[in-house]
């Protein structure tokens, strides 16, 4: 075989290497249930993930805020319910004024190929008979 053969080869096997280690997202997606929110994400597979970082913002958020920390089972499907929807992540209560929807999930899935980032909008919003309740019921928390 010619150099000029040799070298495209090996960066196709390189290439279709790297790919089969990457980890695959194939569902992200957030849905308001009663005051909290459930938010489900699925792999395709597991070879090199580490682990998963989940964020969230609200429309006044000038920024993303880390929610939950979540190690890899195996088991390829995961979900975390936000019950805090309402309390800030530094712990302070938040109001219909200062912690609106829509809400912004950020998932970000680590792993030995490189992290990678995706984003999902919760679709419903709150009424505010859900905001109040789930105010007053984190408060108690």
């Amino acid at each position: 075989m010619s150099r000029r053969f040799i070298l495209p080869l090996i960066l196709m096997l390189l290439l279709a290497a790297t790919a089969a280690w990457a980890v695959t997202l194939t569902v992200f997606q957030s849905t308001l249930e009663g005051s909290s929110v459930r938010v489900e994400w699925e792999v395709l597979n597991e070879s090199g993930l580490t682990g998963f970082e989940l964020y969230r913002k609200s429309a006044t958020d000038a920024s993303f805020s880390r929610v939950s920390t979540v190690a890899p089972s195996g088991q390829r499907r995961y979900q975390y319910l936000d019950a805090n929807l309402y309390r800030g992540t530094n712990g302070t209560n938040g109001t219909s004024a200062t912690n609106t929807g829509p809400y912004v999930y950020r998932l970000i899935v680590k792993s030995t190929g490189g992290d990678m980032s995706y984003t999902t909008v919760l679709s419903q919003t709150p009424s505010a008979v859900q905001r109040s309740w789930g105010s007053i019921k984190s408060m108690f928390r």
